[in-house]
């Protein structure tokens, strides 16, 4: 069977075999349409599949698990937990840990340097800040309001203002683009959510290396990550998908 890796975040699908990603949103009415072309894209897609699922979205995730029981029978479908990760947890209540920073977790530890911790930062419908001690475990972390969660918030609980096109802002400019004194109203919004989310994070990793023995790796991961490591400048790597990149490690682990 082909193992293929689902990522089922707040507001997108993933797909990938480990050498193609395949992106759907499910905020649009009927996504599932999508799936099959989607799936297009991966050799032996035509032949069962193994569906290895990591899924911080309930309803989105039976909705998926409706329509593989319904059009692809033949294909399996495991869904992963915190009990299928590879790296050893100790929070309260493990099993309430969003998958998705486990699985980010997983990819820290294996690139880190064996002697140091790493701290993850995952930007995605929310940022997750997380710690990997220098012993390979999870500690937990913080998590913060994302950067379109933040512009949807802003636009509904006000009268006058705007809501940003975040996905827009990420692709089309650099951090060097964004000024810090917006000159009318959405660049003024958007100086306050993209500094504002670079000033979340510094802040975030700061207090944790305080706790800290040896100096941390710092991983940012997830949709901007990119153009907000950049401003972020020195000591912050961007790592391309480390939630599917964990998934994958999981399934090597498991077979």
């Amino acid at each position: 069977m082909l193992p293929l890796a689902l990522d089922i975040g707040n507001t997108r699908c993933k797909f990938s075999d480990g050498e193609r990603v395949a992106v759907v949103s499910h905020q649009e009415n009927g996504f599932l349409g999508q799936f099959p072309d989607a799936l297009e894209m991966f050799p032996g897609h035509d032949k069962p599949c193994e569906w290895w699922i990591a899924s911080v979205n309930r309803p989105v995730l039976r909705k998926v698990r409706e329509w593989v029981e319904k059009n692809r029978p033949q294909d399996v479908v495991r869904v992963l937990t915190f009990e299928n990760i590879p790296i050893k947890i100790e929070v309260d209540f493990p099993e309430k840990v969003g998958v998705d920073r486990l699985l980010a977790a997983v990819t820290a530890n294996e690139i880190r340097d064996p002697f140091r911790p790493a701290i993850v930062v995952d930007l995605g419908t929310a940022v997750k800040v997380d710690l990997v001690d220098e012993n390979g475990i999870f500690r937990g972390g913080a998590i913060a309001p994302g950067l379109r969660m933040s512009a949807i918030a802003m636009e509904q609980q006000t009268d006058a203002l705007p809501q940003l096109d975040v996905e827009s802002m990420l692709k089309t400019m650099n951090a060097r683009e964004i000024s810090s004194v917006g000159t009318n109203t959405l660049a003024a919004i958007q100086a306050g959510l993209f500094w504002g989310t670079v000033g979340t994070i510094r802040e975030l990793v700061t207090q944790t290396a305080k706790q800290l023995t040896v100096p941390p790796e710092i991983f940012l991961t997830g949709g901007g990550a990119r153009t907000v490591c950049d401003g972020l400048g020195d000591g912050f790597f961007y790592v391309d998908e480390m939630v599917m990149k964990g998934i994958r490690t999981t399934i090597r682990h498991t077979l």
